[in-house]
């Protein structure tokens, strides 16, 4: 009796643990998912951090594999002894349908898994192959000024606000995502910055032009980079200025370089300024903290 109710047990937990991280209820990761990241996680990026980036980069690149593959590994061998506690009864022939069947969820994981990092992927390849330097958020602004129109930046504003969103979900809910690496040389996480620096600085120069979906983008894009940053335990103090990746750039170059490129100026260089860091300090900070955790770091490091 006692092994029947231990392989009933054991099945029960096995599909239960199933259906929390394939489906995430309320969008949450189930704690076995989460657990095994977090073991495999916490030991690779450490020792990762040693290494030089040629060594590095394959490494990291084992987190999210490692996870789906064990877990499945534990769904498997779980269900058969469950099973196997269960020989002599009736409820053993179930064997024969549910595991083919728990064999089908996984493979549905891996199937979801892959398509929505490639929806990350994409939007960002597409943007890395649209301007000569993508990660000058001055360049592109003027670039659309130049040779587009406010509805084309909307229009890149409404694609990026759905990616934000899209990202943000997916990546609460199937966190191995966060540890997938970029497939090109341009990270997702500093595509994100880029466009939300386009964001930011037309909403500080000119809010009246600003494109209907620049508020939203900003939004979307401040709430899906902290969330990420809160799973992976990251606490920022209080921060009033935000330079990251714009170490170089002279603010008052950014307002000529736009208004030559023919935006109406709206606000003083003080007055934009003062606004382009409240909007920035909410979401790049958290960007690149993440970067610094998962080691996104430059192509010559190393």
């Amino acid at each position: 009796m006692v092994r029947v109710v231990d392989g009933c047990a054991a099945e029960i937990a096995v599909w239960v643990s199933m259906l929390l991280t394939v489906f995430t209820p309320r969008g949450r990761p189930s704690r076995l998912i989460r657990g095994t990241l977090r073991a495999y996680a916490s030991v690779i990026v450490a020792f990762a951090g040693r290494l030089p980036r040629r060594l590095r980069e394959p490494l990291l690149d084992l987190n999210a594999p490692l996870t789906i593959f064990t877990v499945s590994a534990i769904w498997l061998g779980l269900g058969r002894a469950g099973f196997a506690l269960l020989d002599g009864t009736p409820l053993r022939e179930a064997e024969w349908v549910l595991l083919p069947l728990l064999t089908v969820a996984i493979a549905v994981y891996l199937l979801r898994f892959m398509d929505a990092y490639g929806r990350r992927e994409r939007l960002v390849a597409r943007l890395a192959g649209s301007v000569c330097k993508p990660r000058d958020a001055d360049g592109l602004l003027a670039a659309f000024l130049r040779t587009g129109t406010r509805d084309h930046l909307d229009t890149l504003f409404s694609e990026w606000t759905g990616w934000m969103t899209e990202v943000e979900a997916s990546h609460v809910a199937h966190p191995t995502l966060t540890f997938r690496r970029p497939s090109g040389e341009l990270d997702w996480l500093k595509a994100a910055v880029t466009v939300l620096d386009v964001a930011a600085l037309t909403e500080a120069l000119a809010p009246s032009w600003a494109p209907a979906h620049t508020r939203a983008l900003l939004d979307s894009g401040t709430r899906c980079l902290q969330r990420l940053a809160e799973e992976l335990c990251i606490r920022l103090p209080p921060i009033t200025v935000s330079l990251q990746g714009r170490e170089e750039r002279n603010f008052s170059d950014t307002v000529r370089l736009a208004y030559e490129a023919g935006l109406v100026a709206e606000r003083d260089p003080h007055a934009a300024w003062q606004v382009f860091q409240q909007l920035r300090t909410g979401y790049a900070p958290h960007a690149y903290a993440i970067e610094s955790r998962l080691h996104y770091e430059s192509a010559d490091d190393g």
